[in-house]
């Protein structure tokens, strides 16, 4: 029974993530049978962008999903026309808006799965300095061992100390016991 609802849980929480992530992958296809549909209508040269690039610049900026579609500077480009010679390259593309907005919905979810979301990892460290800063190991010194390392014994008068004490927790007194 603890292993249904353990089940249960993980179901529950990895369901939202995977149905998102399906639906986003669902609606970039249906955007790009779009967008091959309107390519194969036709389209005027006034709507399209054209790109030019020497082949250096087409093999290290493009990262092409297939021979008909690109991705540069973070925007994708489906190719309508393309003319290729040997010292340049010139595409007619028509500016997928949609499919770029939808990578960045992608890429955005991914991140937040993976937990490398830069809001979220500062808070994670903030953190993580927090619980660092609640617990003290034991004092090194011979004399006065009970007093953590960072209790700190300053002399102010002839038969005055002063306490500055960073943290209460000292940690456990002594090892768990052993189970036989």
């Amino acid at each position: 029974m603890k292993n249904l609802h353990g089940i249960l849980l993980l179901a529950c929480l990895g369901v939202p993530l995977l149905g998102t992530y399906a639906w986003l992958q669902y609606q970039k296809l249906v955007v790009k049978s779009e967008v091959k549909q309107a390519l194969m209508v036709g389209m005027e040269k006034e709507r399209l962008v054209r790109l030019a690039f020497t082949p250096i610049q087409a093999e290290t900026l493009l990262r092409w999903e297939h021979s008909r579609e690109f991705e540069y500077q973070g925007q994708m480009y489906d190719v309508v026309d393309a003319q290729i010679r040997s010292d340049s390259s010139v595409y007619w593309c028509w500016w997928d808006q949609e499919e770029t907005l939808l990578n960045q919905h992608l890429l955005t979810l991914v991140e937040r799965i993976l937990e490398r979301d830069p809001q979220r990892q500062n808070t994670q460290d903030q953190l993580s300095q927090f619980f660092d800063g609640l617990y003290c190991p034991p004092s090194k010194d011979n004399f006065l061992t009970f007093l953590p390392d960072c209790v700190q014994l300053r002399h102010k008068t002839p038969r005055t100390y002063e306490f500055h004490v960073q943290s209460l927790n000292t940690g456990p007194p002594a090892p768990p016991p052993e189970l036989v």
